[in-house]
């Protein structure tokens, strides 16, 4: 399956190699065949050499990654890209951030010790980054075999080699009877001097919204004017009501463990999830899967040490009811309203932070206007001598803003920037858009206005009352900690057994939520 593992840097030359067996090829043979220009997130990062061999590679900042595969066998097709990325990680653990070419010059002993664990015979072996602590030492293999001959060299002149090497044969022994024992995903003998675990789950809301409009008379219209809706999901323009309705959304959620204890502990874990479908669950090995199928919410496990994501789980936003789907779309509710203003270039935007107990304070919100080429769908008449089909936004400016502030950043994107906000504040920001088919500022459309008509020709005045200039989309982007969207909770976690813990030692727990926005979009 696997041949070989080559490490580049950014220009291509080689720093690491390591060959499964001597037929398989060199990197100078293929680094050719791999151009790096050429290199392109979106596209599958997979290339054929022959009939026999086939690399896949991946880039890091600095660092390309590449790994060869046999073509004789039919593997898995995403097992060699999951395999660069644990290895990356590893080295990640091992050497720290970010990779560098200077840090893998100097470990290629640990490195090459670790991708000899991580691959046996061209399959994936041992990749748990636990089991490999326990395997490859983090230290330096060449300062450990200076450090052991010093002190065989110290044994030798105090004549106590004997001893040594009688401590050595029990260490090995007391070694081998652990490692018959022990549990593949932790590491064995883990002593700690202050017992913790915590629990973070993350969710992250993705969703798509596009308005509704519904067409009222003016008397309704009115009287929706006069009453002030406050929801999100409703405009109040006085010519219609427009309605905020997901096209697709979903939520990822995911359920990170740090675990700090001693000895081999079992948890049980138990959510509480409210009737929620989680579609496409994904388990770490550590979890018991039969009693999470007889009982939906209960996790069983004996924890990696450290850091470990137990779970990873999704909600289908489109397959739950109308009423519960807005509950889900988080504490911030948006009125959008564009196509403002006599010359229709004007759009607003009000935030409604709906107070929640649990949630203090909202972090790093920021709302994306995006508006270029605005009219780029809209195709050009023959007859139309204005050559507006296309606008191009030169600009776009904050009349009116409450909190934050705003920046035009070019290419049709403006930012609104709010960083943290408490909860129960509505932040609104009024703004317009500035294109070359329009005039260049408020100031001078209203002064053109009051002049007199008769001494501007119709290829003038046409283009700038006709055309109506709206942002393509928003994008909407925050975080918060205290409550998740979708409303799951851990209701317990408790220890069943502690095996090496002691019935004295009350491990200290914790428990956090976190809501954070991946694609939140807001068309127009």
């Amino acid at each position: 399956m696997f041949e070989a593992v080559y490490i580049a840097d950014s220009t291509n030359s080689l720093v690491f190699e390591y060959l499964i067996n001597l037929s398989c090829p060199k990197f100078n043979s293929l680094k050719n065949l791999v151009k790096l220009d050429e290199y392109d997130q979106s596209k599958l990062r997979l290339v054929e050499i022959n009939s026999e061999y086939f690399v896949a590679f991946e880039k890091t900042s600095n660092l390309v990654i590449y790994l060869l595969c046999s073509s004789k066998t039919n593997p898995n097709p995403i097992m060699p890209f999951v395999f660069i990325n644990r290895l990356v990680e590893v080295m990640e653990d091992y050497f720290g951030k970010p990779l560098a070419v200077t840090k893998i010059d100097a470990n290629i002993d640990t490195l090459t010790l670790l991708i000899n664990e991580m691959i046996d015979d061209g399959i994936p072996n041992v990749t748990d980054f636990n089991r490999l602590r326990d395997l490859i030492p983090l230290s330096n293999l060449f300062t450990k075999l200076l450090s052991t001959s010093n002190e065989l060299a110290s044994a030798v002149s105090n004549k106590s080699l004997s001893s040594i090497t009688h401590n050595t044969r029990k260490a090995e022994i007391l070694s081998s009877n652990m490692q018959q024992a022990s549990v593949p995903w932790r590491r064995d003998n883990v002593k700690y001097t202050n017992n913790e675990m915590y629990v973070d789950v993350v969710e992250t809301i993705n969703v798509i919204l596009k308005p509704l409009p519904k067409h009222i008379g003016k008397e309704s219209n009115l009287l929706a004017s006069s009453k002030g809706f406050d929801s999100a999901f409703y405009s109040t323009s006085l010519k219609t009501s427009s309605k905020l309705i997901p096209i697709v959304g979903s939520i990822d959620g995911q359920i990170n463990f740090i675990s700090h204890l001693t000895g081999v502990p079992y948890l049980q874990m138990i959510l509480n999830k409210g009737g929620l479908k989680m579609d496409l669950p994904s388990f770490h090995e550590c979890i018991e899967l039969d009693k999470w199928t007889n009982d939906p919410g209960n996790l069983s496990f004996i924890p990696p040490d450290g850091s470990s994501t137990l779970m990873s789980y999704q909600i289908d936003l489109n397959s739950i009811n109308k009423r519960d789907q807005k509950d889900m779309l988080g504490v911030i509710d948006i009125d959008y309203q564009h196509g403002l203003g006599s010359n229709q270039n004007e759009f607003e935007i009000r935030l409604f932070i709906n107070n929640n107990k649990s949630v203090p304070k909202i972090e790093n919100l920021c709302i994306e206007i995006h508006c270029d080429n605005v009219n780029e769908d809209k195709a050009t008449s023959s007859d139309d001598s204005s050559g507006n089909g296309n606008i191009n936004v030169s600009n776009i400016r904050a009349s009116r803003i409450t909190h934050g502030d705003f920046s035009f950043k070019g290419k049709g994107k403006g930012e609104w920037n709010i960083r943290n906000i408490a909860t129960g504040t509505q932040p609104m920001l009024h703004g317009s858009i500035v294109s070359d088919g329009s005039y260049e500022s408020l100031e001078l459309s209203s002064a053109l206005k009051e002049h007199d008509k008769s001494n501007l020709s119709d290829k003038e005045s046409t283009p700038l009352a006709a055309e109506a200039i709206k942002p393509i989309y928003l994008k909407l982007s925050y975080a918060h900690k205290g409550c998740v969207p979708s409303g799951l909770k851990v209701d317990s976690l408790k220890i069943v057994s502690a095996k090496g813990l002691g019935d004295t030692v009350k491990p200290y727990k914790g428990v956090k939520y976190i809501a954070k926005t991946g694609n939140f979009i807001i068309r127009s």
